[in-house]
């Protein structure tokens, strides 16, 4: 299996002809699902106790695909078709790669089916019922396992129908909009992405709901603020781990921000391989807030089976340092809406480009709710909202804005561990 199967949409874009636009045109609409109670007093509890937040970035897995029938969830153990007909969800192994091999983009109104969720088996008429899987049991016991003992969320959506490059943009800046009704929504053909990229790179983007292929701004953007920026201002400490051990391109958003590339972050902030955050966390070097863009072997991406022990080891190796008193590890999934494995939750359309299909997120702390299992609707900007409420950091304005924080996973009346 290749180091960078996971690029394989950038690399196949000649296959794909045209595709619908979905969605509505209001990006900015009032938060999802019931208000979550919220308080000055209970976002200074968390100031105080949360000090260090580790988003862990794992790939391509649905929620129902890794967690059908975990108790107390939305997570059924038979996927829905197009004839009406339920189908038990087969087991298959993590290192499984056999359905939708090659990425088509758009593909996302045929298994949304206007909230049916139902048109999974439509993607590949040579083998229509590859979506309908879940991971063994087996071998997602460890993430069970973290789920039991700390909280999960059934209702974290991914913030955008298309492609990962896209997701990965929404978890640091919620959002990839250059302008009105226009949005980056997928990657160039080739490699290096980001701001390294030969002059003249193309991404693919919608604009005014059509797809314009190839023919987006070069991947270097300015045209809306993330994180890093915040975090920059209130001079808080940050740092994004990404990358494999071995050579190759190595994929992390911030490389896609030129107020990043351009400056000291680049220097200061990027760091790879992805395995030095557990030499930061042995040596005391950890950052205030941190992601781990987990390298490929390890992403869960399909093919590849060694997500569950690296999640493990990065929790196992915060409780041994001197940050887990006051830590949060937030393990989340991206899905690019490309129906590779089924989920029956109807994910809201609030804009152009998303939400997306509902994907796993487990939250890690000694102040996590033991066996938690969230129900209010989250997205990528969720855990912005969390990060910057947390710091005090002020807001960027784009889904963070909206989103429900993910504060509701934690009781800081004291820490139950």
């Amino acid at each position: 299996m290749r180091a960078l199967d996971f690029t394989r949409y950038a690399l196949s874009l000649s296959v794909a002809a045209a595709f619908p636009g979905c969605g509505a045109e209001n990006a900015m609409q009032p938060p999802l699902g019931p208000p979550v109670a919220s308080s000055q007093a209970a976002r200074h509890d968390a100031q105080r106790a949360i000090q260090h937040v580790i988003v862990i970035v794992q790939q391509s897995r649905s929620f129902d695909n890794l967690f059908a029938g975990y108790p107390n969830a939305d997570a059924p153990t038979k996927g829905l078709t197009s004839t009406g007909k339920y189908l038990p969800l087969k087991p298959i192994s993590f290192e499984n790669d056999s359905c939708n091999a090659t990425y088509l983009m758009g593909r996302f109104d045929v298994v949304y089916d206007g909230g049916k969720m139902d048109g999974w088996n439509l993607l590949d008429a040579k083998d229509p019922l590859c979506p309908y899987t879940r991971v063994e049991r087996s071998e997602t016991q460890p993430y069970w396992n973290l789920a039991g003992r700390f909280a999960l969320a059934d209702r974290m959506f991914g913030s955008t129908i298309y492609a990962d490059f896209a997701e990965q943009l929404y978890l640091i800046a919620g959002t990839t909009k250059t302008a009105t009704h226009t949005f980056v929504v997928g990657p160039p053909r080739g490699l290096p992405w980001g701001c390294d990229a030969p002059p003249g790179t193309k991404t693919t983007e919608l604009r005014g709901g059509h797809l314009r292929f190839l023919q987006g701004p070069f991947p270097c953007f300015t045209q809306f603020p993330t994180i890093a920026n915040l975090l920059d201002n209130a001079n808080v400490s940050w740092r994004c781990y990404y990358g494999g051990t071995g050579g190759g391109t190595a994929l992390d958003p911030f490389q896609e921000i030129k107020y990043v590339v351009s400056g000291p972050d680049r220097t200061h902030n990027l760091s790879r391989p992805a395995t030095n955050v557990l030499t930061d966390l042995a040596r005391g070097h950890l950052a205030a807030v941190s992601w781990v863009i987990s390298p490929p072997g390890d992403s869960d991406f399909p093919g590849h089976g060694g997500g569950p022990k690296w999640v493990n080891s990065i929790v196992l190796a915060t409780q041994k340092s001197r940050y887990w008193a006051h830590a949060a590890i937030v393990a989340v999934w991206d899905d690019s809406g490309e129906g590779r494995f089924y989920d029956d939750a109807a994910p809201p359309q609030i804009s152009e480009v998303g939400l997306g299909i509902r994907v796993p997120m487990i939250v890690v702390s000694p102040y996590a709710k033991r066996g938690y299992v969230s129900h209010t609707t989250y997205q990528f900007g969720s855990i912005l909202k969390f990060i910057e409420e947390n710091w005090n950091l002020g807001s960027l304005g784009s889904t963070d804005k909206h989103s429900h924080s993910i504060g509701d996973v934690f009781d800081f009346t004291g820490a139950g561990v």
